[in-house]
């Protein structure tokens, strides 16, 4: 018996399936991705060459690596959109709260200001209504030192003075 080198060895349909771990359907779909035509023999049945399955195997774990490539790239690609608009988000509302916290400062600051002056002016006339008690108190004092006589005069007494 001769021996056959690998590139003449043949497989059926049901050889490659086995190998494959696939389906007609997927053995097809790798045909056509790996540009590979079934070969027939004379009898017409389908055979495939160990060239031929060995280009199957890499066809479909390149298909299987970008299966797997492909819905991580997806989802990194959706969770770095996803993290660019929180931080648009983040950063469009923290600008919106500085800028109504400014403006609201600015008006708190004016209103300090505001309080400030009526503060100080109350103060002022505090002690103006003080100042004008004592006058008042020694103005009643020195009015008590007069005393009515009659006919629009009057005589001056004198008064312990309760100085304030």
């Amino acid at each position: 018996m001769a021996t056959q080198s690998l590139s003449d060895i043949t497989l059926s349909p049901s050889e490659v399936r086995d190998i494959l771990n696939a389906d007609n359907e997927e053995i097809i779909s790798l045909c056509k991705r790996a540009s590979i035509v079934p070969k027939r023999n004379r009898r017409g049945l389908t055979y495939f060459s160990y060239n031929d399955v060995k280009r199957l195997q890499e066809a479909k774990s390149m298909k299987s690596s970008l299966v797997r490539i492909t819905p991580n790239a997806v989802v990194d690609r959706i969770m770095s959109s996803f993290s660019q608009m929180e931080e648009k988000i983040s950063n469009n509302i923290l600008d919106t709260l500085d800028k109504k916290l400014e403006e609201k400062m600015q008006g708190v600051e004016g209103m300090a200001a505001e309080l400030i002056k009526v503060q100080t002016e109350n103060e002022k006339l505090k002690n103006k209504i003080i100042e004008l008690n004592r006058e008042n108190v020694h103005m009643k004092m020195e009015l008590e030192k007069f005393e009515k006589i009659g006919f629009g005069f009057y005589k001056k007494y004198e008064v312990k003075d309760y100085t304030i």
